[in-house]
């Protein structure tokens, strides 16, 4: 098997070019980036100087940007708008975007999460139709996650003509009390899943809003057992860890956010050993 180790920015308390240097100083292989605000802020990413430096950067210190992650959709909510309204034309916007930012800075995947319920189940696909089409044309692999239960994802899946991936996070359907991850990573499969979000947190803190985390394996999310249920259905590739290095009760103030970090991927690296 071979696995490869990344980072997803937010997990630092730092961002951009800053973000990418401690990753990899922190003996990460590559990491998934945000969006630097995206629609709020004006699309920096799509700006040329932002993009050439974030490019230089990765390749002065030798790291992947494995993938991009269109938070906004998530934070605004526009996936479950019908196209036409405004904040449906903003999540298109914002897919452009970022498919153009990807095809720039030859970033190959590009995770998109939804939050579908029955009432907007018809507009996230729509929206997932029409960024398949973009996908397309950028020869850009579309990864979802979601915190919805297994049965609604595969529903999701199912109802798009394109093959669109997991990104797999082994806390959410814990935290959001949608499910088992172990039971998920089975029903998806291998062959399904895209990559791998890595968290840990405490039962008390399984509640939507919250982002406190612990290291990976002291906590209640069942890493150890997400560990083994990836092995037997032979995964190997990407796994990246969104533990918040910075927020309680992780690090109170007094920790050194990079030794976390660093603490993380020794365990990250022997549990796929």
């Amino acid at each position: 098997m071979e696995y490869f180790f990344g980072i997803c920015e937010w997990s630092l308390p730092v961002s951009g070019p800053l973000a990418i240097r401690l990753a990899k100083e922190a003996g990460f292989d590559g990491m998934q980036i945000g969006e630097t605000g995206g629609r709020q802020m004006g699309y920096p990413l799509n700006h040329k100087s932002v993009q050439e430096i974030y490019r230089e950067t990765a390749q002065k210190y030798d790291l992947k940007l494995h993938s991009l992650n269109l938070g906004a959709l998530l934070s605004e909510g526009t996936m479950n708008y019908a196209e036409g309204t405004t904040k449906g034309e903003w999540a298109r916007k914002s897919l452009v975007k970022g498919f153009e930012a990807c095809r720039t800075l030859d970033i190959p995947i590009i995770v998109i999460t939804v939050d579908p319920t029955e009432a907007t189940f018809d507009h996230v696909v729509s929206h997932l139709d029409f960024a398949c089409r973009l996908a397309k044309e950028c020869d850009v692999e579309i990864a979802i996650e979601s915190g919805r239960t297994l049965e609604m994802i595969e529903r999701l899946l199912c109802a798009l003509d394109s093959d669109v991936k997991i990104c797999m996070d082994i806390l959410n359907p814990f935290r959001f009390g949608t499910g088992n991850a172990q039971e998920q990573i089975a029903g998806f499969g291998k062959e399904k899943i895209s990559h791998l979000h890595v968290k840990d947190s405490k039962r008390e803190l399984f509640q939507r809003g919250q982002r406190g985390c612990v290291l990976l394996g002291e906590g209640d999310g069942g890493f150890a057992e997400s560990v083994e249920a990836l092995k037997a259905i032979g995964y190997e590739g990407w796994i990246m860890t969104e533990n918040y290095y910075y927020l309680p009760p992780m690090n109170d103030g007094d920790e050194d956010f990079m030794d976390l970090a660093i603490r993380d991927l020794m365990t990250m690296r022997k549990a796929f050993r």
